[in-house]
């Protein structure tokens, strides 16, 4: 089994945040949840990254981006080895930005979507869950390196604009966990009646991840989600402690190998 050394020990991951979202309750499995990694995190806010800054179907402009990658060399000064974000739409950003900084970004949970395709049977779809559906589009999928031919591979749902999930971004509402995972649940299932072939599923947006675990278990799909992102970013960069060989002893011997080892 591997695992982290002592937290107070690793070095720190970076995390982009946003300029809007400093209120917002975060649970466990909330990505800017410090609970939910067994190494550090650090942040740096991006000013005047609100919403509609970021959540926007075109390319954000060179002062903005600018703005973003003066935080993340920030972020290398404090010591962070990476930078990963929490919103999903900033997968849009993540050819144009890793030039510019000194360390290496993970910008988007959607950045396995081309990772999953590769995994999966070409009759095998991705679903989306997305804060907003409509604004998901090529600018986003094309900053990750996907393509039109992979684009048909995946199927996007959004939230209803009325719904928990907008209300607690964009109108402050309050965060109710019951409602949140309601939400997701009937998204999902809806998604996958609008496409019978999608067998695994991709959360977008960064308060989709404490219900990660209810939506694959209502699905019986495999859930990812920007924590699967970030735990498997972090742990290359900082590779996990392994138990100490017990047996080494025994490794130490000349092996016996048969005839069919030794044939051509």
């Amino acid at each position: 089994m591997s695992k982290y050394l002592e937290s107070a020990s690793l070095p720190p991951l970076g995390a982009i945040c946003l300029d809007y979202t400093d209120d917002i309750h975060r649970p466990p499995g909330d990505p800017l949840n410090p609970e939910s990694f067994d190494f550090p995190l650090i942040h740096e806010i991006v000013p005047n990254a609100t919403l509609w800054n970021v959540v926007k179907p075109e390319e954000y402009s060179e002062e903005f981006l600018e703005s973003i990658a003066d935080s993340c060399r920030r972020l290398a000064e404090r010591g962070a080895i990476g930078v990963i974000t929490s919103c999903g739409f900033l997968a849009q950003m993540q050819t144009r930005i890793k030039d510019r900084i000194p360390i290496p970004i993970a910008t988007s949970s959607l950045l396995q979507i081309p990772l999953l395709l590769t995994m999966r049977a070409a009759n095998e779809h991705i679903g989306v869950i997305t804060f907003d559906a409509e604004t998901l589009g090529d600018a986003h999928f094309e900053g990750i390196g996907i393509d039109t031919n992979m684009r048909k591979r995946i199927t996007i749902i959004g939230c209803t604009p009325s719904g928990p999930l907008r209300g607690i971004i964009q109108r402050g509402e309050p965060y109710i966990h019951e409602e949140l995972e309601e939400e997701l649940l009937s998204r999902a299932k809806i998604l996958l009646e609008q496409d019978p072939s999608i067998t695994v599923i991709v959360m977008e947006c960064t308060q989709m991840p404490p219900f990660s675990k209810a939506v694959s278990s209502a699905t019986g799909l495999p859930v990812y989600d920007v924590i699967t992102m970030i735990e498997w970013f972090y742990s290359g960069l900082k590779p996990k402690s392994v138990k100490p060989d017990v047996f080494k002893q025994e490794g130490m011997r000349t092996r016996q190998r048969s005839q069919k080892e030794l044939a051509k």
